[in-house]
């Protein structure tokens, strides 16, 4: 079953790329992959909350802002809170944490493209229209589908039930 699983192919992907990838970051930069790609999604997105920015990591909030606490502490990242409402602030990326994103920036490029070696020109931009098709449909229509057919999967969180194997 999982060497036909696209989620197993893509969270291996996922895995063994940010794996490789997050040791050359952090002997080179001193971050590893997801503190950069937090900085990188603040430098994106200038005067993000942080629910939105947890949102957008894909992370666990507490990791998240383990992560932005981190960047803040060494300037990288700045915190203003928000004129319209005291418990909300909005971050932007500072000089340093913007020239991190410079220095970091050509070697993500260069990584990806040691990563998709193995495709032609062609088949490269077939891959990255199709995976931005399926990140689309799974953000929209998918959720969606999956909510109708699985009741299950909006309702919270899962019960803690155990489940009984039977030997027969």
């Amino acid at each position: 079953m999982l060497h036909r699983s696209l989620t197993y192919h893509l969270a291996t992907i996922s895995e063994d790329g940010i794996g490789h990838a997050g040791r050359i970051f952090e002997t080179r930069f001193g971050w590893n992959v997801r503190e950069i790609r937090v900085l990188r999604l603040i430098r994106s997105n200038p005067g993000i909350t942080f629910t939105e920015l947890a949102r957008q990591t894909k992370f666990e909030r507490s990791l998240t802002s383990r992560i932005l606490a981190k960047l803040m502490k060494a300037g990288l990242v700045a915190r203003t809170n928000s004129t319209k409402d005291a418990r909300v602030f909005t971050l932007t990326a500072t000089k340093p944490g913007l020239a991190l994103c410079d220095q970091a920036d050509p070697l993500s490029i260069e990584l990806e493209a040691m990563m998709l070696e193995p495709l032609t020109e062609e088949q490269r931009a077939a891959f990255l229209e199709m995976i931005d098709t399926v990140r689309r449909w799974v953000q929209t229509g998918y959720r969606e589908k999956v909510a109708a057919r699985f009741p299950e999967a909006v309702a919270g969180k899962a019960s803690k039930r155990a489940v009984k194997i039977v030997a027969k």
